[in-house]
């Protein structure tokens, strides 16, 4: 479990998911398969984009997949960040055999690891990403947020994929098992993460981080 008492003074962190991509638009399970965005992906990029004018972000760190970093790199262009950096730690789970097929053809290829997939998500899969996996790479991910707010870098958005989002934000409070899901982020929705740590009048420390889940960056 990540504790967010651990960082230092005030952060303000935005994870988004990147735009539409082709294998959204066609239905295809991506996983860890380069995609590139549709023009509406591109679209809902530069929206969010504008959305983020004012939010005095520092640093955008990205997933290097195609998608993803297509998004980061049209939102900093239209929200003015100069600073855009690959982080594999935020690249999508991977998603094994099923890459590549649609939700459908996958229930028709593997029916036994469709089966268990309903039951266990990706934990069922048997040569998916496993969740030891996950948390190690999200607390990898929060150790490096971690450091750039140390550092004085406190306004920082991070461009990833719905999976992995998952387990960011499960690696803060706890969570081990797949089920029940969060809610899914819309392409270009936002999930922002507020935290606030200092001491109080009387030198006791006084923490505080609210999750908010926000998805009108693309409205």
């Amino acid at each position: 479990m990540v504790d967010l008492r651990s960082f230092d003074g005030t952060a303000e962190l935005y994870f988004l998911r990147h735009g539409e991509s082709r294998g959204n638009k066609d239905g295809v399970i991506q996983g860890r398969n380069h995609s590139h965005l549709t023009e509406n992906g591109r679209g809902q990029a530069r929206i969010a984009g504008g959305w983020f004018r004012d939010k005095s972000i520092d640093l955008i760190l990205t997933s290097p997949l195609a998608r993803a970093e297509e998004t980061a790199r049209i939102i900093a262009e239209a929200a003015g960040i100069a600073q855009v950096e690959l982080a594999p730690e935020l690249m999508e789970l991977d998603t094994g055999m099923f890459s590549g097929l649609s939700l459908a053809g996958a229930r028709e290829l593997y029916p036994g690891p469709w089966d268990s997939f309903q039951r266990e998500s990706w934990e069922g899969v048997a040569d998916a990403e496993k969740i030891e996996s996950l948390l190690n790479r999200a607390e990898s991910l929060w150790s490096k947020l971690r450091d750039l707010v140390g550092g004085g870098t406190r306004h920082i958005l991070c461009v990833t994929h719905s999976g992995f989002l998952q387990w960011i934000i499960r690696s803060t409070i706890g969570g081990r098992v797949w089920m029940p899901l969060l809610p899914s982020s819309e392409n270009c929705g936002v999930t922002h993460l507020r935290i606030a740590n200092s001491r109080g009048p009387s030198g006791s420390p006084w923490h505080d981080a609210a999750w908010t889940m926000i998805n009108q960056a693309v409205r």
